[in-house]
């Protein structure tokens, strides 16, 4: 299987060189990325559109990748592997989401 069949592979390989986390651990840390910066647009208080804006970020990107990751796996394998895909999108929202939710209901908590 060739897996640099496109830039964008080849760019992920090269990203996976960089950085010494897992492949999966990307797509977390992808989610997480867009809400922090959420966070730091809170500055004082929490406020729901920011997190909705960075959680529908995180969505958007993370479908997009599997998108490219589809075209590149119908290329090289001859089908798209869709349940990989489910849970590379699933890791970027999901843990972020809950995430959000556990900081909104402590902060609910204190307050």
């Amino acid at each position: 299987m060739d897996l640099q069949s496109s830039d964008y592979q080849a760019f992920k390989l090269w990203l996976s060189d960089v950085l010494p986390i897992d492949r999966d651990i990307l797509h977390v840390l992808i989610g997480l990325l867009l809400v922090g910066i959420a966070v730091l647009w809170c500055r004082r208080g929490v406020r729901l559109a920011p997190f909705v804006a960075a959680l529908s970020g995180a969505l958007l990107l993370g479908v997009g990748m599997e998108l490219l990751d589809m075209r590149d796996n119908i290329q090289t394998l001859g089908r798209w592997r869709w349940q990989a895909s489910l849970w590379d999108v699933a890791r970027t929202i999901l843990i972020p989401a809950i995430a959000v939710m556990v900081v909104a209901w402590k902060l609910r908590r204190v307050g």
